[in-house]
């Protein structure tokens, strides 16, 4: 898990991470995305093109299961 952000420091996980987490797909985790089923991933770097999910973001989103 990597620790990154602009202003604090939260802990971002990559599509893998949270795929592993939910035992789903890839491709599965990008259409709950798209269907707004999931929260959406930040772009640490505003120039870059790596997305995060923030680890808050997705504790939440399984705390409601």
């Amino acid at each position: 898990m990597k620790k990154q952000s602009n202003t604090t420091t939260e802990r971002l996980l990559t599509y893998e991470e949270v795929c592993t987490v939910l035992k789903t797909s890839q491709a599965t985790l990008r259409r709950y995305v798209k269907q707004g089923r999931f929260p959406a991933p930040v772009k640490p770097n505003p120039n870059g093109r790596a997305v995060r999910f923030r680890y808050q973001d997705v504790k939440a989103w399984l705390d409601k299961l």
